[in-house]
């Protein structure tokens, strides 16, 4: 379900900006729903950009990500998104070229653990990285106060499909045993 927002001007460039970065990034950017999320789990910044670590890795040191999923076919990508990047982007005249990140996606081949409370959804991968997601309804960056990003209605939305997430890796799980 994707849910559409009014928005005003500043807010939609945000958007525009934070849609352009998860595009460049993403195959088939169109069909995902996506919102931001700060990570609980971030590690240090320097780590991000080392050149040969993984996507896992990336996604688990980054303290910014946007969080694509889709229920068909089932699937949840973290894109990690330098604000330093992707907020000069959401100026009224800069048009730059959104930069690419290396996305992670989650799914059976990869995932150890995920669980969800009050504060958001915590994703453990095989590989013993970990990623928390904490997701607010409303989502204002300092570098950029007058615009507002309103994603009640996409939070809720998320949780939905985690739960749909974890039926399906349980259904396939027990086909493989």
């Amino acid at each position: 379900m994707a849910t559409i927002t009014e928005r005003d001007e500043a807010a939609e460039r945000l958007m525009h900006a934070l849609r352009g970065t998860f595009d460049a990034s993403v195959m088939n950017f169109g069909s995902y729903n996506i919102l931001y999320a700060a990570n609980r789990c971030a590690a240090a910044p320097e780590e991000i950009d080392d050149a040969d670590s993984s996507a896992q890795q990336r996604a688990a040191s980054a303290r910014h990500l946007l969080v694509g999923y889709r229920r068909q076919p089932v699937e949840l990508v973290l894109c990690p998104v330098d604000l330093r990047e992707a907020l000069p982007r959401a100026a009224a005249e800069n048009d730059a070229e959104p930069v690419p990140s290396v996305p992670a996606t989650v799914n059976l081949t990869n995932l150890a653990g995920l669980a969800t409370d009050d504060e958001g959804v915590e994703i453990i991968f095989s590989t013993g990285y970990r990623v928390g997601l904490r997701m607010c309804s409303s989502v204002v960056f300092e570098e950029m106060p007058q615009a507002r990003i309103e994603q009640r209605w996409d939070v809720e939305d998320f949780y939905e499909f985690i739960d749909f997430f974890m039926d399906t890796v349980e259904a396939q799980t027990g086909e493989q045993s």
